[in-house]
């Protein structure tokens, strides 16, 4: 499922994540009263020490007609949940075939529109077992307009899933 968000409420799968709540109202509460959106120059860490660890920031590369995606940023509790810290890494060096592609389109809405975003996921990263995930995008613009950065979260909502084998079909 995806979501794009308008509005100012989350939508009900979103606001059952306490975290999503308190980091998608502190983003609403930094934004200027004479900007379309907030800039990382916004975002004080310091007022959101609670929630640092869930916390991702991805810095938006324009490449002539595509648009890459780095994480600059990836908090301890995201590496647990994941399996590996992210810091510096392109999401295509990260993921591939559907992942990638369920990323980079919900990367790119948040880029295109300028609004908050949430979608439920299920998925392994490299040898992880499959995971299911809640995650929340926040759009981020330097000059209020303009996506430049994205500020992120996820909550994982059932530890572990097991993926069917396959391989039992196999002759």
């Amino acid at each position: 499922m995806i979501d794009i968000i308008r509005g100012s409420k989350l939508p009900k799968q979103a606001a059952a994540e306490e975290s999503f709540c308190r980091l998608y109202d502190y983003w609403r509460s930094v934004t200027p009263s004479d900007r379309t959106l907030p800039g990382r120059q916004h975002i004080n860490p310091a007022e959101i020490t609670d929630l640092l660890g869930r916390v991702a920031l991805v810095d938006v590369h324009h490449d002539n007609d595509r648009i890459h995606f780095q994480y600059r940023l990836w908090g301890s509790i995201m590496t647990d949940i994941m399996g590996q810290d992210c810091t510096g890494k392109f999401i295509h060096n990260l993921f591939s075939g559907k992942q990638l592609e369920t990323i980079q389109h919900a990367f790119e809405s948040v880029v295109e529109f300028g609004c908050p975003h949430f979608c439920e996921v299920t998925w392994g990263v490299e040898e992880q077992e499959s995971r299911r995930y809640k995650r929340l995008l926040l759009p981020l613009a330097a000059d209020g307009e303009n996506v430049n950065m994205i500020l992120g979260s996820i909550a994982e909502t059932e530890p572990m899933i097991e993926q069917p084998s396959l391989s039992r079909y196999a002759r």
